[in-house]
């Protein structure tokens, strides 16, 4: 969890508007770690929830969970409600922070990795993209990312022990939103 000052300041900067994340108009581009530009299905997943990130309402989410034909996985244990869940896991009451994650989440890096045989699905785009590389790695950006989703005591941690246990969003090539959890 971030500190108290933290959450209060970027709810703050996302309440007054300071804090936005700008919304594609076409597939975004290749990121660091990566040779490719975005599939059509991510890039809509991803618009989906950067608009519910813009609004600053966590019930928007909705819509993007929606798309899905299951829900993406949120904890250990299967969650029937998503928003509430995230309400609950929300340091502010209003999910404000869980809208911030998500923001700074999909603004990074992502890596891209492997799954199944099908032709058409056989990549999972994940963020960020230091999720699973070593904490040594990390390029100066993505040490920014990283301290702009966790307090200073969580990252020291999370170096020492040279991986990354936070937040993590998971969207498949066809456009399936598979995971936004915590790993701590």
């Amino acid at each position: 969890m971030r500190s108290p000052s933290i959450n209060r300041r970027l709810a703050l900067l996302m309440a007054t508007g300071l804090v936005h994340v700008a919304l594609p108009t076409s597939p975004m581009p290749a990121r660091a770690g990566t040779s490719t530009a975005l599939p059509p299905g991510v890039v809509d997943m991803r618009t989906a929830i950067l608009e519910a990130v813009q609004s600053g309402r966590l019930e928007d989410l909705k819509i993007a969970v929606d798309l899905n034909e299951l829900k993406p996985e949120l904890d250990a244990a299967k969650v029937p409600d998503p928003i509430a869940f995230w309400l609950t896991k929300s340091s502010d009451g209003t999910g404000r922070d869980i809208l911030a994650a998500l923001g700074v989440l999909l603004d990074g890096s992502y890596a891209i990795e492997p799954l199944g045989k099908d032709p058409e699905n056989t990549r999972l785009f994940i963020w960020p993209a230091f999720a699973e590389r070593p904490l040594a790695s990390l390029t100066a950006t993505e040490d920014a990312q990283l301290k702009l989703l966790e307090p200073p005591e969580k990252v020291a941690k999370m170096k020492a022990g040279g991986r990354y246990s936070g937040w993590r969003v998971v969207i498949g090539a066809d456009g399936v939103w598979h995971v936004f959890r915590r790993y701590d």
